[in-house]
């Protein structure tokens, strides 16, 4: 079986962020079982209103933008698309940067390319895999109004 890399500290990080979101979009954000291959339901009042994955790069925006665009593993984006397709509701890709935090939401399913990229620093060869690539001009850096 393949070792899991989320770690404690990933998962706060998520919780931090779904903290700030919950509040600031008036939603809830619901822990989703590893078999959806997503990080989380979004509802409001108990109806499921959106899915969400969210990442962390060690990178800026404009940064992600030189290297041509953000990289999402084309499995994530399968399966936020079947679960969309699904349910008819949108997916929200919010991406943590250096310079702020991102969203970018999905009804359809285009990506800008497809490529075969991944990392190398752990010596684990299921890390390169086909990616989709999303212009960066697709995010919206959310605005907290601080």
């Amino acid at each position: 079986m393949r070792p899991l890399y989320e770690t404690p500290a990933d998962l706060d990080n998520e919780d931090g962020i779904a903290k700030m979101l919950s509040h600031h979009w008036n939603c809830e954000f619901i822990k989703l079982p590893l078999r959806y291959h997503l990080d989380f339901v979004v509802t409001r009042n108990s109806k499921a209103v959106a899915f969400a994955e969210f990442k962390t790069r060690n990178y800026s925006m404009a940064d992600i933008n030189k290297m041509g665009g953000y990289l999402l593993s084309i499995g994530k984006w399968s399966a936020a698309k079947q679960l969309c397709e699904a349910s008819q509701l949108p997916f929200a890709l919010v991406v943590k940067t250096l310079d702020g935090l991102y969203c970018s939401t999905f009804t359809e399913f285009k990506p800008d390319d497809v490529l075969v990229k991944g990392r190398t620093d752990r010596s684990d060869w299921q890390d390169i895999e086909p990616c989709v690539l999303l212009n960066t001009n697709r995010f919206k850096r959310i605005d907290f109004g601080n």
